[in-house]
């Protein structure tokens, strides 16, 4: 096992400020609409650390809770049914007193894989969101996401942090070649690296990890010099999102970095099979774009790439992908389900609100149909809405 950093929670970090931002603007919007369904929510922090760091910032657990509080202040429900579950398998005292003012939440010791069947028993047909930032890749196997996908929720989103750079250095490790970029490592402090060693046992581990072995033709095209480290890096992000994607239907994956001129070095993947989920994701990181490059003082600190080629997507490119996309759709399809599908295909490039903005102007030149259901305002006018809700239905169709 790898030296654990010991000092890992002395202070809060800049990657630990831009995952806990992300989650906390995120996690907002989602339970106030999740409480709206009327069924439980059940919440799972699978490495919650202390729930505070020695600095006295907040982590994880209690950015979560805040909202949890916030939520059910502001809304007029009667009753709301949610549970917390924080799991760690080093800080479990730790978190039973930074969590103290919350004594309604359940606290676990130990390893989330062996404790989340235990937790979700008996919780079918509630909405189940897992956050899961690991100490090491080596908890992230892929079968144990396939498992949770055929659970009968009604909802379930996995918000996982993945160290791809991480997967890299020890997939070299294992097919015996090497990756030592220092500006890679430098600043991307781990709490436990994980650490690999050229045997067929670490090469099942990576397998179980990656959902498959399509990572060593990957690491191979690096070692015979085919394809630099950045680049094996973007084809296993890819190659994951889409293995990850044969149990959950809309995967975003979304590079960080640290610096600006950067290429990414770590990967935040939200995976849903609820549209609005994905949805709600694609706008809270367009929303939150500006605020997240402010939280170092320097300014320097970006989110993701314009692309994956480290390339600025202008508002023709986007219209262009817009309608490369819709026109696959010859029948009516839910525009929701189709927006998802636009930003699994190309990231989250822009805003639902830019894409809708195109729909709406294709629809006026007659290149799209928009069919919405009812078809009447309440004032008797045609309707032009662009969202769906329990109440009213939007459908896109390609006539062009």
């Amino acid at each position: 096992m790898a030296k654990k950093n010991n000092d890992f929670f002395v202070e809060k970090k800049p990657w630990s400020v831009v995952k806990d931002e992300l989650l906390g603007c995120y996690f907002m919007p989602y339970v106030s609409k999740i409480l709206h369904t009327y069924k439980p929510l059940v919440y799972v922090d699978c490495f919650a650390g202390k729930g505070k760091f020695d600095d006295g910032k907040p982590g994880s657990p209690l950015i979560a809770l805040d909202v949890i509080d916030k939520c059910k202040e502001s809304t007029r429900m009667e009753s709301t049914q949610i549970e917390a579950t924080f799991i760690d398998l080093y800080y479990a005292d730790d978190l039973r007193n930074n969590l103290k003012n919350y004594p309604w939440v359940k606290i676990v010791s130990g390893k989330y894989e062996d404790n989340l069947a235990n937790i979700l028993q008996g919780k079918e047909h509630s909405n189940v969101f897992l956050y899961i930032d690991p100490y090491g890749i080596k908890a992230l196997k892929c079968s144990v996401f396939d498992k949770l996908s055929k659970k009968n929720f009604n909802s379930i989103e996995l918000l996982i942090n993945m160290n791809s750079f991480g997967f890299i250095r020890e997939a070299c490790h294992v097919l015996g070649t090497s990756f030592n970029d220092r500006e890679i490592f430098d600043d991307l402090v781990e709490f436990e690296p994980t650490k690999m060693d050229r045997t067929s046992e670490s090469i099942e581990e990576l397998n179980a990890i990656a959902g498959g072995d399509y990572w060593q033709e990957i690491i191979n095209q690096y070692k015979n010099g085919i394809i630099d480290g950045y680049e094996a890096e973007a084809r296993f992000s890819e190659q994951y999102c889409k293995r990850l994607g044969e149990s959950y239907k809309y995967v975003l994956n979304m590079p960080l970095r640290i610096k600006k001129g950067q290429r990414p070095k770590y990967r935040l993947v939200h995976a849903t099979n609820h549209p609005d989920g994905c949805l709600l994701m694609v706008d809270n990181i367009c929303n939150r774009w500006e605020a997240l490059q402010e939280i170092q003082s320097s300014g320097q600190l970006s989110f993701f790439e314009e692309n994956y080629d480290n390339q600025i997507i202008d508002d023709t490119e986007i219209a262009n992908k817009v309608i490369v996309h819709f026109s696959q759709y010859k029948v009516n399809t839910s525009l929701h389900e189709s927006l998802a599908e636009f930003f699994v295909e190309y990231g989250p490039i822009c805003s639902t609100g830019t894409v809708k903005k195109i729909l709406k102007s294709l629809e006026a030149s007659g290149q799209i149909c928009i069919t919405r259901n009812p078809c009447i305002t309440k004032y008797g006018k045609a309707a032009t809405y662009m969202s769906e809700d329990k109440n009213q239905k939007v459908y896109v169709r390609w006539i062009k």
